[in-house]
This record gives C-alpha cells, sequence and structure tokens, in this order.
C-alpha cells in the first residue's frame, strides 16, 4: 500500500479526530468517485482525477482503497448491496403476517432515488465484466454473495410461513428473483416511467403465490 502524503500524513492517527477525518475523506473519495466514474466512465477514469474532485492527494486514495477497482467496488457495496442486504435481513426476519410485496416496493423506490448514478456504473461495468476475465472473476463473486445471501433469507422466511417446501432450490429462486430485479432496473433507468415502482414487489408476490400453488398441487 502507497504511503499517504499531504493532508493524510499530517494526521496523528491514534485521535478521535483524525479516525472522523479519515472516514470523512473516504466518503468524500467515494461521492468524488461516484460523479467522476459517471462522468469519464469507469475505463478513462483516472485516479488522479478522483483524487482531484475530493481535495485530497492521489496518496489518500491508496490509503484507503487498493486502487480504482477496489475504489469501484467499495462504492457499489455501501450504495448498491448494503441496502439490498439489509432488505434481505428484513425479509429473513419479518413476522409471518407481514406482507413484504410492500417492503419491495419501497426498497426498489428508495435505491432508484437515492443510488441511480451508482446503479448506472453497475451495469457499465457488468458490460465490461462480460469481455473481460480478470474483471468478470471479481463481478461474479460479488453476484454469487448476493444470490447466497437472498436464498438464506427465502429459506428463513418460507419456515416463518410454514411453508419450507416452497423454497424449493433456494439459490435457483434468489437467482431468478434478482435477474428480476436487475432486468426491471435496467429498464427503469431507460425509462422510469415504464416501470413503476410497484412492479417489483407485485412480481416476487405472483411467484411466490405460483411456487405455493405447484406446492399444493404436489
Amino acid at each position: 500500500m502507497a504511503i499517504a502524503t499531504g493532508k493524510e500524513q499530517r494526521l496523528d492517527r491514534r485521535t478521535r479526530g483524525a479516525r472522523a477525518e479519515r472516514r470523512d475523506a473516504r466518503q468524500a473519495l467515494l461521492d468524488a468517485a461516484a460523479e467522476v466514474f459517471v462522468e469519464r466512465g469507469y475505463p478513462d477514469a483516472t485516479v488522479d482525477e478522483i483524487a482531484a474532485a475530493a481535495g485530497y492527494s492521489k496518496g489518500a486514495v491508496y490509503w484507503h482503497f487498493e486502487g480504482k477497482d477496489d475504489l469501484f467496488f467499495s462504492l457499489l457495496e455501501e450504495r448498491v448491496d448494503r441496502p439490498m442486504k439489509e432488505a434481505m435481513d428484513l425479509l429473513a426476519s419479518a413476522p409471518p403476517d407481514r406482507d413484504m410485496a410492500p417492503e419491495a416496493t419501497r426498497f426498489f423506490g428508495d435505491l432508484f432515488g437515492g443510488a441511480r448514478e451508482v446503479l448506472i456504473l453497475d451495469h457499465e461495468y457488468w458490460s465490461l465484466a462480460v469481455r473481460d476475465p480478470k474483471l468478470r472473476a471479481r463481478y461474479a463473486k460479488r453476484q454469487r454473495a448476493m444470490r447466497d445471501t437472498f436464498a438464506r433469507a427465502l429459506e428463513a422466511r418460507a419456515e416463518h410461513l410454514g411453508t419450507p417446501q416452497a423454497a424449493g432450490n433456494a439459490e435457483e429462486i434468489a437467482t431468478l428473483l434478482l435477474s428480476i430485479a436487475r432486468g426491471l432496473g435496467r429498464e427503469k433507468l431507460i425509462s422510469p416511467g415504464d416501470v413503476p415502482d410497484h412492479m417489483l414487489g407485485e412480481a416476487y408476490a405472483t411467484i411466490y403465490a405460483g411456487l405455493l400453488a405447484r406446492m399444493s398441487a404436489g
């Protein structure tokens, strides 16, 4: 890891103020990265541009992140993956009488209201990863982790509802549901008015009803 210079170097890292400033610096770098990535595109964005946009040295970037790739995935983790995991935790722990379709609707609306630019970057990176094995490996690892978390949440929800068989192959169901969410998300990025927020919750409710019907039919 490169040694930080400038503002980062002068900090006494043992103090509470220094720790708070490091958190502020990290957040400023993530904010700047989002802007630079959107403006320049992932391939053309540079660490130097991100550091300059945040008002920090290049060394500050490498103090907090391993490089551009790590910065990008940290951005996805904080602004896309973390809210998704929180929604999955809610699914796993919600009481049986709680209808989760409205929660899916709220999540979909909140995500596009607060992280639209990051979602655009996610799709851009996906298009690069399809062609680049090195980029694809890390992206695929991220997708697997999200799918596994969702699968465990689906299993827990089915247990709470007393319908464990409805979870079926939880990994496959999680893959299906996440693919629907991503597909609707891409459509919403292009034509927001054609993809109302409730569409995701309705799709999930319909699929779950179909699983229950198949289970009842034996």
